[in-house]
């Protein structure tokens, strides 16, 4: 309910920013089977039920991981974990949003939910840096009235009836003080990205990006050479080499599915490769889906790689999506608009501070 409350307030950076939001959490850290999925598909608990298709489906015979329990804090709450232009990041910062997991979470996940939250602190503190340094932080009157709308938002939810903004928010771990900030950040970066953004950019968005937005699908396959498990330039290497055999192969005439069957590290292997349809935006990791719409029926990628390892696409059918007109959607590209501008900034802000990470 809370990421609904957000919305209105401009960008949304799919939960970078939002670490506050216990609700986003708890799906982005669910209890996944131990096994690895290697499909590139995103998390499938976080996606629309069509996108729950492939891959997801092969760790349904795992064993079932165990139940999770109320997590073990580190008790020096004044433990510093990093630092980020000379400011600290503490565990009881962590601590703070651990607690709003309750027992979605297992010890064994731990470290790596400790990790990923430590990750947006710093993301955080980076943007709030910024912010301060631009003087660009809206007046305490617009983020009193960005709270306002929020709490009529709650006001005509019937299922929120008689429950105030505060005791809402304290139900999902959270706080005035934490909203605020998130409202900071998200006026703040739309006012600084958002001041060159005219029709005439958002209309080339929108005509460069049509896939996006009138619900085009591919159907695809492809052959993975997994480099997740990785770790020297030698072992690296010889998974560039593999992948670019297969694609040799495929080139030469070969049937794409058994080279998937022979080469490839995915379950969907077994199926020669078939991942079913996609969209554009939110199932695959970007630069697969890129490259995926990117060819025509038949076609073939180069060598792609995401974080999964090296793939090679095939598309193998494609559903035209609907008519849509930009002055129909124009808020939304304009949202997608300056979440890819606010990426970049935070790539820069992160490759010029100075970041010191303890734990």
């Amino acid at each position: 309910m809370l990421r609904g409350c957000v919305k209105p307030l401009g960008i949304i950076l799919g939960g970078i920013l939002c670490i506050h939001l216990s609700t986003y959490a708890a799906e982005t850290y669910a209890p996944k089977p131990s096994s690895p999925q290697t499909s590139p598909q995103k998390n499938a608990k976080t996606a629309p039920k069509a996108e729950a298709k492939s891959e997801a489906k092969t760790v349904a015979n795992e064993p079932k991981p165990k139940e999770a329990v109320p997590v073990k804090k580190e008790e020096n709450s004044n433990k510093i974990l990093a630092t980020v232009n000379g400011e600290n990041i503490d565990q009881k910062d962590v601590n703070l949003i651990l607690t709003r997991f309750g027992n979605q979470i297992s010890e064994e996940q731990l470290p790596s939910v400790t990790k990923q939250i430590l990750d947006g602190l710093i993301t955080q503190k980076l943007i709030m840096q910024f912010i301060r340094d631009k003087k660009i932080e809206p007046a305490k009157a617009t983020i009193d009235a960005e709270l306002n709308k929020v709490r009529e938002e709650i006001k005509s939810n019937p299922t929120l009836a008689n429950q105030t903004l505060e005791q809402v928010l304290e139900s999902h771990g959270s706080s005035i003080d934490d909203l605020k900030k998130d409202i900071t950040i998200s006026l703040s970066l739309e006012k600084y990205l958002g001041k060159d953004l005219d029709d005439k950019k958002l209309k080339a968005h929108f005509e460069q990006n049509k896939a996006v937005y009138d619900d085009t699908e591919v159907k695809a396959s492809h052959v993975l050479v997994d480099t997740r498990s990785m770790k020297t330039d030698e072992e690296l290497a010889q998974a560039k080499n593999k992948i670019d055999k297969a694609k040799a192969e495929v080139v030469a005439g070969k049937d794409f599915a058994d080279i998937a069957k022979q080469y490839s590290d995915c379950p969907s292997k077994d199926k020669g490769g078939d991942l079913g349809f996609f969209k554009r935006k939110g199932q695959m990791v970007e630069p697969f889906a890129a490259a995926a719409f990117a060819l025509k029926v038949g076609q073939v990628s180069d060598p792609v790689k995401t974080n999964f390892g090296y793939h090679i696409i095939k598309v193998t059918e494609i559903k035209q999506g609907k008519d849509v007109k930009f002055d129909d959607i124009k808020q939304i590209v304009k949202q997608d608009v300056l979440q890819e501008k606010a990426q970049v900034l935070i790539s820069e802000l992160r490759q010029k501070a100075k970041i010191d990470i303890k734990a």
